[in-house]
């Protein structure tokens, strides 16, 4: 994700000497030896070559494709295209109202609600989500649960929108805005039917709520209790108000939503004495901006000033584990998966039925992460796997150019985080024990020798294969340019997968490759080099900046875009972001859907059948200046919104 003009993902605060992604592919490339080419455009077709086998079939070359549907064309329109056979329905946009009566049971088309009416509606922002059918099985009712990231900074004309981005946030500032936006982030629960074709909230339903900045959450596993966690409201360091900046999501086999909190650190500043600095060194490494944020919640609220509450900042960071089906239940913050700018979770099982979680640290040059529970699956017992994410090992993965096993491009091990293997060497922090390796997961990756990565974001496991794969979305500060990555900043950004040895994700070491290095073939000083992309990037399908990711059951990967959307110079014929598909046997990849004006494409769940797409449209318009009006039209403010996607002829998804 990122936010407005300002993309604090892209601004780095590793400092460390770790090696960086980049230096590892370089190194792959001459042991293979394909530099002596001498051509970008070679190492390029090179990157794309090795991936045949990556679909987890028994043949490289498949008798048909898994893309069944014909491609859409780049454009710049301010509307959902879809591709051709399909329907695509604006459904819940922000302040869809989720009760009959009371707060918040209409909209004014203006944003002007309450605070107390917005803690009662659909909140602001759509990012990730996932439908739970309401009996595990049904296809036409369900609860669609979905993160709500930020605020948008939306045209002046709305005088009377949350938002308090612009250059003097502070004096317009006051608690009601900032309980208005403190009840717009978080996640929405909502029941939803389908009865004739046309899906419907479930107003008054028992199952719909809201889970906002301010709702009660329990702190659980090795870090609950310690005194980094502890406030002056909080003496236990167990119980915490909220979460927030929810950008991607996972879910839980048992049948729970994971929400991820990315950009936290966006949300802490301080009044007191501006002109020094006061920030820890964990402060700096998370992000944490001296002085006043600009959100301003400190302003309003002494838990988001780091000088009132130290700590109050590292008890957001987090994974939190919602029970959708239990209105009442207190969502949880997992702190075995530790603490960092959490971008989504994609889980995978051990050949022993213990659960994995992959996750990625959405910031330039931060590290991916993988946790493995101690207790294992059971089928059926919900309770049985109720804790199982409290309990286990966090590892972070380095990445290298040693001998594969097969066609891929290099070798990888895990890391595991833990107090008695920081070298004695390292000095930049000191950890105080285990509890402070997970808060501080960032520092200790530092310290492990972690591999800087190119902005981790969404990752998603192979549903036969087991292979994992992560959108790298892009590094556009990088100032290091090679043979195999000419790029001196990179802004296109790929995809990378890697393949755990022995096929089990237990594993501690794997073997890795890039799955599509996107580029842009229709510039025509990209043309021979590696900005043009790999092979299987072409005219019609050429993208930047993947960002949202995940499978759906037939093995289809389907790739969502949050880049440059200005159709011009490096990014001319790329049109407003989008969503493309791609068949991992034979790497073709077609564009499915094209956003309107200057939004993000992101998130995506299935009805059981295959034949419902959810997924979500966000800060449509978002300079203020590109004249979206979507979702309404006409003369209204655009809102973030949820499109309904089905073929027309009733079938799957895709084929």
């Amino acid at each position: 994700m990122k936010i407005q003009s300002i993309d604090s993902e892209d601004l780095p605060t590793n400092t460390s000497q770790n090696e960086h992604f980049q230096a590892v592919v370089k190194r792959a490339v001459d042991r293979r030896g394909f530099l002596k080419f001498g051509s970008g455009a070679a190492v390029a077709a090179f990157l794309a070559g090795p991936l045949a086998a990556c679909g987890g079939g028994s043949s490289d070359t498949p008798a048909t494709s898994l893309l069944g549907f014909k491609a859409v064309a780049a454009n710049t329109l301010d509307t959902v295209t879809v591709a051709e056979g399909y329907t695509a329905t604006t459904f819940v946009p922000w302040g869809t109202p989720l009760f009959s009566t009371g707060a918040g049971s209409t909209w004014s088309g203006t944003g002007s609600e309450t605070a107390a009416d917005q803690a009662r509606q659909v909140g602001d922002n759509h990012d990730g989500i996932h439908f739970f059918a309401i009996d595990g099985t049904s296809s036409s009712e369900g609860l669609l649960v979905m993160n709500h990231e930020y605020n948008t900074t939306l045209s002046p004309t709305f005088t009377d929108y949350l938002t308090l981005f612009g250059p003097t946030p502070a004096p317009a500032n006051t608690l009601e805005r900032v309980n208005k936006a403190i009840n717009s982030w978080g996640c929405s629960v909502i029941h939803i039917k389908k009865t004739s074709n046309k899906w419907d909230v479930v107003k008054d339903s028992a199952y719909n709520r809201r889970i906002t900045a301010a709702t009660p959450m329990q702190l659980t596993g090795p870090a609950a209790g310690d005194a980094l966690l502890k406030t002056s409201a909080d003496t236990t360091g167990t119980e915490v108000l909220g979460t927030f900046n929810n950008c991607g999501n996972g879910f839980t086999p048992w049948g729970t939503y994971l929400t991820c909190e990315e950009n936290f650190n966006n949300n802490f500043g301080t009044t007191v004495d501006t002109a020094t600095d006061g920030r820890t060194v964990s402060m700096k490494r998370y992000g944490i901006t001296a002085g006043t944020s600009g959100y301003a919640w400190e302003t309003q609220l002494d838990r988001f000033d780091y000088k009132k509450e130290a700590n109050e900042s590292n008890r957001h960071g987090w994974i939190v584990e919602i029970d959708p089906f239990d209105a009442s239940s207190k969502p949880k913050k997992r702190t075995a998966l530790g603490r960092f700018k959490h971008e989504n979770a994609a889980y995978a099982f051990t050949k022993d039925k213990r659960v994995v979680v992959y996750m990625g640290d959405d910031q330039t040059n931060d590290y991916i992460y993988k946790f493995v529970s101690t207790g294992t699956y059971v089928e059926g017992n919900q309770r049985a796997n109720a804790n199982l994410l409290d309990t286990g090992k966090l590892y972070v993965a380095k990445f290298g150019t040693g001998a594969t096993t097969g066609d891929f491009m290099g070798t990888g091990e895990w890391i595991e985080l833990k107090l008695s293997s920081i070298p004695s060497t390292y000095t930049t922090y000191t950890f105080a024990n285990q509890a402070d390796v997970l808060i501080n997961a960032r520092l200790a990756g530092d310290a492990l020798g972690a591999t800087k990565m190119d902005r981790p974001e969404w990752v998603t496991v192979h549903p036969t294969s087991g292979e994992v794969y992560v959108t790298l979305t892009n590094n556009s500060g990088r100032t290091v340019a090679d043979e195999a990555n000419p790029r001196t900043s990179n802004i296109y950004g790929q995809i990378v997968r890697w393949r755990e040895t022995g096929g089990d994700a237990a594993a501690l070491t794997f073997d890795w490759d890039i799955f599509v290095l996107a580029g842009n073939p229709t510039v025509t000083a990209n043309v021979g080099t590696t900005k043009a992309g790999s092979s299987n990037v072409t005219a019609d399908n050429t993208f930047n900046s993947p960002d949202g990711l995940g499978f759906d059951k037939f093995g289809r990967l389907w790739i969502q875009t949050d880049g440059n959307h200005t159709n011009t110079g490096n990014y001319a014929g790329q049109g407003n972001n989008s969503m493309l598909a791609s068949d991992p046997v034979s790497k073709e990849i077609r564009r499915f859907l094209v956003g309107p004006k200057q939004c993000e494409v992101t998130g995506l769940t299935f009805t059981p059948d295959s034949k419902t797409l959810f997924i979500n449209i966000q800060h449509p318009g978002e300079s203020g200046s590109g004249g979206s009006t979507w979702p309404d039209g006409g003369t209204n403010m655009p809102r973030s919104a949820t499109v309904i996607i089905t073929k027309n002829d009733g079938g799957v998804i895709g084929t």
